[in-house]
């Protein structure tokens, strides 16, 4: 996004807040949980969305909101007090059994103990909790020194368009974040990221956040994931670098007037983006909106929109004509292909979290289960109606055990995917669904197919290991590119070792038998990948 519409949209914030911090109030800490893997015990994402996904599953914070990500952190501290409530309620002793939640808890409590002090949760003394003050400023939370070697180019799927050259790679990143009263909020992400022969410092993340009346205004660089996957989404996931975005939303979970009871919490966001220069049509506009409910504790469900449109080359659009390119199909150029003013790649997807707790008494091998599902379709379809074609559609499918064979901290997770010929292509923007090289969705592309599995155990508070398996077909988004699937099949093991107190060790190998790399024919071979990250805790 240009830097003057940044600066501008910035300062509006700023001076709303300025008004807005007359009266001080208790710092609540606003900054989201990253979508990055900072300290290990996951992939892909914080390990704090792992342990959300546990207690959810289990029942413990009843109807939770967890597939719109990023989360903030007192929007998660408030799922974790709903859980010490309920335990500590638990007259019927039904958690007395759930022995393998108490470390959970107790990982989350130690993460989030100035939210929960905030939110007047009683702690045990040896969490020296300490409510927040008006305001709190934290110039170093965590550091993060990166080493890697691959065999050949390649980039990291859900790794924020992450990128390794043959040979050696190298980086290093800090995140500091800022505070002021419950309302205004501050992150800042800067890396650095070299190999054998060049270096580039950027800034991986950073934003500035106005909150009122859980209504939260972001302004600046971050990653969204829509959706319950953990190895893709159809609509949006780290996979790409982040975007430069405004978006606006529900700070945390509501309750609508009348319906609110029925249909249980809800959540809802939009944001417009502009996407970089260097591409077919350069710095076209990008907009969003999803909306969530969990009409019980069992069930979440999902609607996400996206569109790309505009761009600086003509004809353009005026800015009237907006509501019109958004959301009126008629007026797509994908009814009318000369009509090219009104350009636009929208997509869409449907998504659903079934959560069965203490899924043992129905004879399966785990304490807990979640089955969740996706459906997407492009716009590349329609005459009359937003009805998808076969052929524009993409689904994924998911399973997660917790506590399989009821051993505390074994987790499986399997993942299916397949896009259609159609999914993520465009005629005008005929590079399609991407950004800065990475789809911005699932990283197969078009007509893809992907086959994910992975198994973890913690061994210990300071240990755990990982070990997955993948097959995957990826195709080129660009429309009518006519080249062949690129098709990848391996698995990585990954350790992940707490110690020392503030140090965590992240160490990942990969290895996979690679055809028609970056869709070349005949370019086959076996890619090894060696990752290290070493993560330095200041809390």
């Amino acid at each position: 996004m240009r830097i003057l519409f940044l600066l501008r949209s910035l300062g509006a914030a700023l001076i709303i807040a300025g008004v807005a911090a007359a009266t001080p109030v208790v710092a609540a800490d606003r900054t989201d949980v990253p979508l990055r893997n900072w300290g290990g015990f996951a992939v892909h994402r914080d390990a704090v969305y792992d342990d959300l996904e546990r207690l959810v599953a289990a029942g413990l914070a009843d109807r939770a909101i967890i597939n719109t990500k990023p989360l903030n952190r007192t929007e998660a501290a408030r799922m974790v007090a709903r859980a010490i409530e309920k335990i500590r309620g638990d007259e019927a002793a039904r958690y007395n059994t759930r022995l393998d939640l108490e470390a959970v808890l107790n990982r989350l409590m130690e993460e989030f103990r100035a939210e929960l002090a905030a939110l007047k949760v009683k702690l045990p003394a040896d969490l020296s909790p300490t409510p927040p003050g008006w305001f709190s400023f934290t110039p170093v939370d965590r550091a993060l020194a990166r080493a890697g070697y691959t065999s050949r180019d390649l980039s990291f799927p859900y790794n924020a368009g992450l990128r390794f050259q043959r040979g050696v790679n190298a980086g290093a990143t800090f995140e500091s974040r800022a505070q002021v009263g419950d309302f205004l909020t501050f992150y800042l992400q800067p890396e650095l990221h070299g190999n054998e022969e060049t270096g580039a410092a950027r800034l991986a993340a950073g934003y500035a956040k106005l909150t009122l009346w859980n209504v939260e205004l972001l302004v600046g660089r971050e990653s969204l994931w829509w959706g319950p996957g953990l190895h893709g989404s159809l609509i949006l996931s780290n996979n790409a670098p982040p975007l430069d975005q405004i978006r606006i939303g529900s700070a945390e979970a509501f309750r609508l007037p009348l319906i609110g009871d029925w249909i249980g919490p809800t959540k809802i966001l939009g944001f417009l983006a502009e996407l970089e220069a260097r591409r077919d049509i350069p710095r076209p506009k990008m907009a969003g909106l999803r909306g969530t409910i969990a009409p019980f504790a069992f069930l979440e469900l999902g609607a996400s929109y996206v569109n790309i449109f505009n761009g600086d080359r003509s004809p353009r659009l005026d800015v009237e004509d907006y509501p019109r390119v958004l959301f009126d199909p008629q007026a797509s150029d994908q009814k009318d292909p000369s009509n090219q003013r009104f350009r636009n790649n929208a997509l869409f997807a449907l998504d659903a979290d079934l959560r069965i707790a203490d899924v043992h008494r129905f004879f399966v091998p785990a304490k807990d289960l979640r089955i969740y599902a996706e459906f997407g379709w492009d716009d590349t379809c329609c005459s009359t109606s937003f009805l998808p074609l076969a052929e524009a559609t993409s689904g994924m499918l998911g399973v997660h055990l917790m506590n399989l064979l009821d051993v505390e901290g074994l987790d499986w997770r399997f993942e299916f995917a397949r896009t259609t010929q159609q999914s993520f292509t465009h005629n005008q923007f005929y590079r399609g669904y991407w950004t800065r090289g990475e789809v911005i969705s699932h990283f197969v592309g078009t007509e893809g197919l992907d086959l994910w599995t992975r198994v973890s155990q913690r061994l210990s508070p300071e240990l755990m290991i990982g070990v997955s398996g993948n097959r995957a077909e990826i195709g080129d988004t660009t429309i009518n590119a006519g080249t062949p699937r690129e098709r990848r099949l391996g698995g990585a093991l990954d350790v992940s070792w707490r110690f020392a107190d503030p140090w965590s060790l992240f160490v990942q190998l990969q290895l996979m038998y690679v055809t028609n790399r970056n869709f070349v024919r005949g370019d086959d071979g076996v890619d090894g990948v060696v990752l290290a990250e070493l993560t330095r805790f200041f809390r």
